[in-house]
């Protein structure tokens, strides 16, 4: 083996092992929630986003759901050789309404009754910017240097905007995951 190699071997082992200590005190210092008899969409949207990316990980992918950091909650972390991706899973009904730049978006639900319903929801392409910022500013505290990209994935495809953070199929983040390219910085 290259030096090289080594050192990037060597240089993503304690990334893991920093994130991973990061989860763990995360998880010391939660509090603990009440259990629900009825998961909420959005736990039911996670759990079916996590399903999926079971059939996309490689052995040498790492899976770290739901870290708080500074007071932002990632849904998913996966870190490989390529960098650490911030993946926000959204399980949005409806149709919704907005634009990348807003601060909240509208979310319209029709009820089985014809009723219309309207709820503002936080715009998740400023939630994986503000993510990402957090934990890019962690590391580099930490003199460590990794590319880190962040996404919004929307199960049911409704995303109102067309965006470069924005997925809404499996196999689009198996590429953006698994794509080589220069993710470690000088």
């Amino acid at each position: 083996m290259s030096l090289m190699v080594l050192f990037m071997d060597l240089f993503l082992f304690v990334i893991i092992a920093l994130i991973v200590l990061l989860f763990l005190a995360t998880r010391l210092f939660r509090k603990k929630r009440e259990q629900r008899e009825i998961k909420s969409a959005g736990d039911k949207g996670e759990a079916y986003f996590n399903n999926m990316l079971k059939s996309i990980l490689r052995d040498d992918d790492v899976l770290i759901r739901n870290v708080c950091l500074q007071k932002a909650e990632i849904d998913s972390l996966i870190i490989n050789r390529n960098g650490i991706f911030i993946v926000e899973v959204k399980y949005y009904n409806g149709r919704l309404y907005g634009k990348s730049d807003d601060f909240e978006w509208t979310k319209e639900k029709v009820s089985p009754g014809g009723n219309v319903f309207y709820k503002q929801v936080k715009n998740p392409i400023k939630q994986i910017k503000r993510q990402t910022y957090i934990l890019s500013q962690f590391l580099k505290e930490n003199n460590i240097r990794i590319w880190i990209s962040g996404y919004a994935y929307f199960i049911n495809g409704n995303s109102p905007v067309d965006d470069e953070s924005v997925i809404n199929d499996i196999d689009e983040l198996d590429r953006i995951i698994h794509t080589p390219g220069n993710k470690f910085y000088d």
